[in-house]
C-alpha cells in the first residue's frame, strides 16, 4: 500500500494532471465549494480544448468558457440566485449561441446516474422512462431499449461517465490524500471520485497523518492523485462551516461578464495578474466568515 506524500503546489497539480483536451468534472454546487482556485490556475496555465461536465456550478464554467479554455460543456443547470436576482452565465450563453462551444444538455438525474455507472465500471445504466420530454431528441447517445425482463416495458439508457479529471475543493486532507468534507451529505462526492480517472483536490488545511478517523474520511487516499494546500480555495464561493459567498465580487463579475470587453478586463485584473489564490483573495478581500464552533476531526 502506497504511503507517498501527495502534496504539491496547485501549479504543479494542473501542469501534471490537466493536459489539453481533458474531460473535467467540476465539483461543488451553485455557489458552495466550487474549485475556484483550480479553475483560475487552469486559466493562467492556458489549458485548451477542455470538455467540462458540470454540476450546477455556473461561475466556474462561465469563467473557463470566457477564457477560451473550453470546447464542450455537458450540463443540466447553470446559474444561481443572488440578491439582485437570477445570475445568468453570460459568457457561456454567448459561446453556446454563437456555436463557439459544443453544448450537451441533460438533466441532473441522468448525469448523476451516468457517474454511478462510471463508478460501478459498467458501460451504461437504465433510467426510468422520461419520454415526453425533448431530451431524447437532443441527446442521441441516450437510448430507448426494451426491458430485458418485460419487452413491453421501455427503459432509457445513458452511457457511463468516466471523466479524466475531478476537480474538488475540500476542508481537510492528510499528506497521503485522505480527504475530509465537513458537509451533511458528502456521499455522492465519493461516487464521483470513483468515476473519474484522476482526482485532484485543493484543501483548506493539511492535518497530521492518522488524525482523520476512518469514519470522517470522505474520499480515501487510494482514489486521490494529488492535493494542494490552498486556503480560501473556493473563494469567491462559500465553504460550508468556514466562509460565506463573496457576494460583492460575484456581483462585480456578473456586471463585467455582460460584454467580452468587460470580461477580458476582469480576467486580466483578477486572474491573470494574480500569481496564486493568495494574491486573488488579497485583491478582493477576505470573504465573510460564518459564526461557528471550530469543527473537530475526532
Amino acid at each position: 500500500m502506497s504511503r507517498e506524500n501527495k502534496i504539491m503546489s496547485l501549479r504543479e497539480m494542473v501542469q501534471n494532471f490537466v493536459p489539453d483536451q481533458s474531460r473535467i468534472y467540476l465539483e461543488g454546487l451553485l455557489v458552495n465549494r466550487l474549485p475556484m482556485a483550480a479553475v483560475h490556475e487552469i486559466i493562467r496555465s492556458k489549458c485548451h480544448q477542455l470538455r467540462i461536465v458540470s454540476a450546477p456550478n455556473g461561475l466556474a464554467v462561465d469563467q473557463l468558457v470566457g477564457a477560451g479554455c473550453v470546447t464542450e460543456v455537458e450540463f443540466y443547470f447553470l446559474g444561481f440566485m443572488t440578491e439582485q436576482g437570477f445570475a445568468s452565465m453570460q459568457r457561456f450563453r454567448t459561446a453556446a449561441e454563437t456555436g463557439t462551444i459544443r453544448v450537451k444538455e441533460s438533466m441532473g438525474y441522468a448525469i448523476v446516474m451516468a457517474l454511478r455507472a462510471g463508478a460501478y465500471g459498467i458501460p451504461f445504466i437504465p433510467l426510468p422512462d422520461f419520454r415526453g420530454s425533448d431530451l431524447l431528441s437532443i441527446r442521441t447517445d441516450y437510448r430507448e431499449i426494451p426491458s430485458p425482463y418485460n419487452t413491453n416495458d421501455i427503459v432509457i439508457t445513458v452511457p457511463a461517465l468516466r471523466p479524466d479529471v475531478l476537480l474538488l475543493h475540500a476542508h481537510s486532507a492528510d499528506e497521503r490524500g485522505n480527504i475530509f468534507l465537513d458537509e451533511p451529505w458528502p456521499n455522492f462526492t465519493l461516487t464521483t471520485a470513483q468515476a473519474c480517472q484522476k482526482v485532484l483536490v485543493t484543501v483548506e488545511e493539511i492535518v497530521e497523518p492518522g488524525s482523520l478517523p476512518v469514519h470522517r474520511i470522505t474520499i480515501p487516499h487510494f482514489l486521490v492523485d494529488a492535493i494542494a494546500l490552498v486556503p480560501y480555495g473556493a473563494t469567491p464561493t462559500a465553504l460550508n462551516q468556514r466562509y460565506e459567498v463573496h457576494a460583492n465580487h460575484i456581483a462585480g463579475y456578473q456586471d463585467a461578464a455582460k460584454t467580452e470587453e468587460g470580461f477580458d478586463k476582469f480576467l486580466e485584473e483578477f486572474i491573470l495578474s494574480c500569481f496564486n489564490q493568495r494574491d486573488f483573495v488579497k485583491k478582493i478581500g477576505l470573504p465573510p466568515s460564518w459564526t461557528r464552533t471550530q469543527s473537530s476531526n475526532k
